[in-house]
């Protein structure tokens, strides 16, 4: 893995906002509880992506987190990056210090263009087609996500046609 599980939180938890109705807030203790992690564990997750503005906090009744912007506005890059340093992509797979081009480690050449790859995905994919290959493949809980989120903020039901 190349990144922390700090960061696999955040896109799962990015993934279940993204799938909700645009702007509408969920719980953090439900998203937790979906997660099934520690809810002051994931709070303080998400805490970092609302500091950097990819989310939201709405208070009181019916209030929770949820997505800043249009899922089809932030990229999966947006929220790692937010949490992880950028140097977390560029380490030496092998976890080598004195690793470089210079003096490249067993993996080193092999491992260039795989990271170079994931990094461009990463940097092009958005939360919107994340959140619609999750439905299509029921991941998280197991269970059929509600098409309800993707249908709202689909380009249809804004008088655009075109893919997501």
């Amino acid at each position: 893995m190349i990144y922390r599980r700090s960061g696999q939180l955040a896109l799962q938890a990015s993934l279940l906002l993204a799938l909700e109705p645009e702007g509408a807030p969920r719980r953090v203790s439900e998203i937790a509880d979906e997660l099934g992690v520690p809810r002051t564990y994931l709070a303080k997750v998400l805490q970092g992506l609302t500091r950097v503005g990819l989310l939201h906090a709405v208070r009181g009744p019916g209030g929770g987190v949820c997505l800043a912007r249009s899922p089809r506005e932030i990229h999966l890059w947006d929220v790692l990056s937010a949490l992880e340093p950028a140097r977390e992509f560029e380490d030496c797979f092998l976890g080598l210090g004195q690793c470089n081009d210079l003096q490249p480690c067993p993996l080193h050449d092999a491992w260039g263009p795989i990271r170079a790859d994931i990094l461009a995905m990463l940097q092009t994919k958005s939360l919107w087609e994340f959140a619609s290959e999750a439905r299509e493949k029921q991941v998280l809980t197991g269970r059929p996500v509600s098409g309800q989120a993707l249908r709202a903020s689909s380009p249809e039901s804004n008088g655009h046609k075109g893919a997501p």
